[in-house]
C-alpha cells in the first residue's frame, strides 16, 4: 500500500488539528500504515486538497470547502465519545 496522505483540519490550523493528528497517527500505528500528516484551517481546505493531494480529511470543524476527498469527523478524538467507530471509518477510506 503505498503513503496514504491525511489531513487534520480545525478551525486556527492549530490547536483541536493537534489532537486529531496524534489520535489519527496512533491509529496508523496500531495498524501499520504508512502515512503522511498535515494539519490546516478549515479556510485552507480548498488549496491544501490541491497541493497536498490527502486520501483522507479528518476534520474537527465543518468545512465549506467542495471536494471529493473522503471527510470524517474528528470530533471523537476531542470527546473520546465514538473513538472505535472513527477508527474504523478511518481504516475503511484508507484501505480503499
Amino acid at each position: 500500500m503505498a503513503k496514504v496522505k491525511i489531513m487534520c483540519v480545525c478551525g486556527t490550523g492549530i490547536a483541536t488539528s493537534t489532537v486529531a493528528h496524534d489520535g489519527i497517527e496512533k491509529i496508523c500505528k496500531k495498524h501499520g500504515i504508512d502515512f503522511d500528516i498535515i494539519q490546516c484551517k478549515a479556510l485552507e481546505v480548498a488549496s491544501k486538497v490541491s497541493t497536498f493531494n490527502p486520501d483522507i480529511i479528518v476534520a474537527t470543524t465543518p468545512i465549506s470547502a467542495k471536494t471529493s476527498v473522503p471527510v470524517v469527523s474528528g470530533l471523537p478524538l476531542l470527546t473520546g465519545v465514538g473513538l472505535e467507530k472513527l477508527e474504523q471509518d478511518v481504516i475503511a477510506v484508507i484501505k480503499k
